[in-house]
């Protein structure tokens, strides 16, 4: 996997697991151990697809995942 933001290279499992973005896809949130940066991760493919950043949401409940997953 190659991190979305420094372009680190390595294994999936070498980036820190966060947590799930959505508890029906298999999308999860990694970070980069090179820039700290949170990538979404399919971690079926074990590929990275984004930077996440904090949503708008009120209270800071979103984490910027919305419509990563398919419907």
């Amino acid at each position: 996997m190659k991190c979305v933001k420094c372009g680190f290279d390595a294994d999936y499992k070498e980036f820190r697991y966060l947590y799930n973005a959505r508890i029906d896809a298999p999308i999860s949130i990694r970070q980069c151990p090179k820039c700290a940066v949170w990538n979404s991760v399919d971690e079926t493919t074990g590929e990275a697809g984004v930077e996440v950043v904090a949503g708008g949401a009120p209270w800071g409940k979103s984490a910027g995942v919305e419509g990563l997953a398919e419907e």
